[in-house]
């Protein structure tokens, strides 16, 4: 292979540019690259055929899956912004076909052995931020300005608009959407649309729904589940008794039941939280 001078090759097609710095210790797979300006600790692993761009950082015990794109200016691995980290070993931990815009920040766990997860194909928007212990499912798309706190869940599909502020350990279902400019202090379950503050649930995140493949017939089902939680009138553990005895117990309505079960926030409902 013939290498531009501005390249130099480091063997299996790994590309580092001069002005780059890759620590010794650090693994590079196959057909990586590394733009000028950018650091790689010792401790980072990267997958075959990532490219990473100009004035990237990334440090820590960071695993970096094949096929990812890393923009200008993002930085990974960060020490967590909690007051209780002592400065324990923990982990970030980031799949495969993932793109990393510019400037986006992905900090490390807080506690020990602890980890930040991305899973993969996810697009992750310029200046989002995924504080410590983060957890992102797949296929979730995260815009611009997005602002993840701490423990917070994402679940697959799910789609976070710009300039959104997600309160620590709220969790938001696979295939919801959250509105832009929204504040969201509590869980936003599966299938819906939230938006606004104080945010409410304003019905199915239809489109996403129907991209993902969604019969009429199952978004039919979802619908109901939603109008029991949203219009009836009734508490929420009473909704989830109506829903377990009304409609079928289908993947998605159990995967609806088992979130709202497992909510530690809340559950945001529509004109408010209750």
């Amino acid at each position: 292979m013939v290498l531009s001078s501005r390249w130099r090759e480091k063997g299996m097609g790994v590309k580092v540019h001069p002005f780059a710095v890759v620590e010794k210790g650090a693994e590079l797979d196959d057909d990586v690259e590394i733009g000028p300006f950018s650091y790689i600790g010792p401790n980072v692993k990267i997958g075959r055929g990532v490219k990473i761009g100009t004035n990237v950082h990334i440090e820590g015990h960071t695993e970096i899956g094949e096929n990812c794109v890393i923009r200008h200016g993002a930085a990974i691995g960060f020490p967590p912004q909690d007051v209780a980290f002592k400065g324990e070993k923990s982990f970030v931990k980031i799949g495969k076909n993932n793109t990393i815009r510019e400037f986006v920040t992905i900090h490390r766990a807080s506690g020990e052995g602890e980890s930040t997860i991305v899973g993969d194909n996810n697009f992750i928007m310029a200046y989002a931020h995924l504080a410590h212990n983060v957890k992102i499912g797949s296929n979730v798309v995260i815009v611009n300005g997005a602002q993840l706190a701490g423990y917070v869940e994402v679940g697959d599909r799910a789609f976070i608009s710009g300039l959104v502020a997600i309160h620590q350990f709220v969790r938001i279902g696979a295939y919801a959407i959250v509105g832009g400019v929204s504040r969201v202090s509590q869980d936003v379950p599966p299938f819906f649309m939230a938006v606004g503050i104080p945010l409410r649930v304003v019905g199915l995140n239809i489109v996403g729904l129907r991209r993902n493949g969604f019969s009429s017939e199952r978004i039919s089902i979802i619908k109901k589940a939603y109008k029991i939680l949203y219009r009836s009138g009734l508490k929420l553990s009473e909704a989830i008794k109506k829903i377990e005895e009304e409609l079928p117990l289908n993947e998605d309505i159990k995967m609806l039941l088992d979130f709202l079960k497992a909510s530690k926030r809340g559950i945001t409902l529509k004109g408010g939280e209750r």
